[in-house]
């Protein structure tokens, strides 16, 4: 039903991607594709006779609920790049801190009076394209409980508490209710990220980015590498920093802190190599253990119940690390196996 109304208005036909509580990214692609797809889900549930479909339809005319879905849009867009960023496997925490600083500075950019003017905006358009009655409900008087006539009352308390946020079209309201909440939550949950590590090992780490200003700063490397037990050099910091400054003078350029430990020579700059070798290794996401976790799942079967841990340990290596497997010549690995002992059988490729 959704595909023969989305083609006979005109749009893409695109299925609703279901709302994650826990991803970020999934919500923002669960939100375009209501945006997207507004008016073919407004029709479809006209056309649908039920008391879900006639309680999900007064719900998505609302003009709180299209103020709600632009003001999603905006923001989760905004996270979207940084959500992506953190899943990736090469990637330092150095990095990841200056792209969450940058996008913390966005949101906050955000929490303004023109922001929530041109929200406000763009869900009247939205609600004029597609004949949605606008009215301000809060407006409306409220009858005072006489239970707390005695009482001092500093909320709004009762069944109508919080439907007030979302019953009122007024921008300053919506602004208040809506707008500003969510971007101090928002604010608040990338503040606490990466929060556990503490302020001198964070500094220590950016030190060993050359993207930093600090870059290759004697009191940060030394606060790191006192961290990990390392001695710690300072000549070798301070011949390692001339060797970069001639590097980017004849255009050998360095963008990121793997690119500095693979430029390092292990007998030339020994403990300054362990220090950023410790900055490397900090996990800066879960998400290769949850890449882990999934290709035991899809190899552990109940058919391979019985296999033992050896066998499942080296499969598990195989199928997580399928890349670097991908670059072994199969027939290297052939010529080792056959040197293992004397065999009577020649072991050869098939043509």
């Amino acid at each position: 039903m959704l595909h023969s109304t989305q083609t006979r208005l005109g749009l893409q036909q695109t299925e609703l991607v279901q709302l994650s509580s826990t991803r970020w990214a999934c919500q923002l692609r669960s939100v375009n594709c209501v945006l997207d797809n507004f008016p073919a889900i407004i029709e479809c549930l006209l056309g649908i006779n039920t008391p879900l479909a006639v309680g999900l339809r007064v719900k998505l005319c609302k003009f709180s609920s299209v103020y709600l879905l632009v003001m999603f849009h905006t923001l989760l867009s905004l996270c979207a790049g940084l959500h992506l960023y953190l899943q990736k496997e090469n990637i330092d925490l150095a990095r990841a801190m200056e792209y969450k600083n940058a996008v913390t500075d966005s949101l906050k950019e955000k929490r303004s009076d023109s922001t929530a003017g041109e929200l406000h905006a763009r869900a009247l358009a939205i609600c004029d394209a597609n004949k949605l009655v606008v009215s301000d409900e809060s407006s409306k008087q409220r009858r005072k409980t006489k239970r707390m006539v005695d009482y001092v009352v500093e909320s709004n308390c009762g069944a109508g508490a919080g439907s007030e946020a979302t019953s009122s079209s007024n921008a300053d309201d919506l602004k208040q209710r809506l707008l500003f909440p969510c971007l101090d939550r928002m604010l608040a949950e990338l503040e606490k990220r990466f929060s556990d590590v503490s302020e001198e090992l964070l500094c220590g780490i950016q030190a060993c980015s050359p993207k930093s200003e600090q870059f290759l700063s004697v009191p940060l490397l030394s606060a790191l590498a006192l961290h990990y037990n390392i001695d710690l050099k300072p000549a070798e910091v301070m011949v390692a920093s001339n060797f970069f400054k001639r590097k980017n003078e004849t255009g050998g350029d360095v963008e990121d802190m793997l690119a500095v430990y693979k430029q390092l020579d292990a007998d030339m700059f020994p403990t300054l190599k362990a220090t950023v070798q410790a900055a490397l290794t900090i996990p800066v996401s879960s998400c290769s253990c949850e890449r882990s976790f999934s290709a035991l799942r899809r190899l552990h079967t109940w058919l391979r119940r019985t296999m033992g841990q050896n066998r499942l340990h080296h499969l598990a290596v195989m199928s997580i690390e399928k890349e670097l497997l991908d670059s072994i010549s199969p027939e290297i690995v052939i010529d080792r196996f056959a040197n293992l002992k004397v065999r009577r059988h020649r072991l050869v490729l098939p043509k």
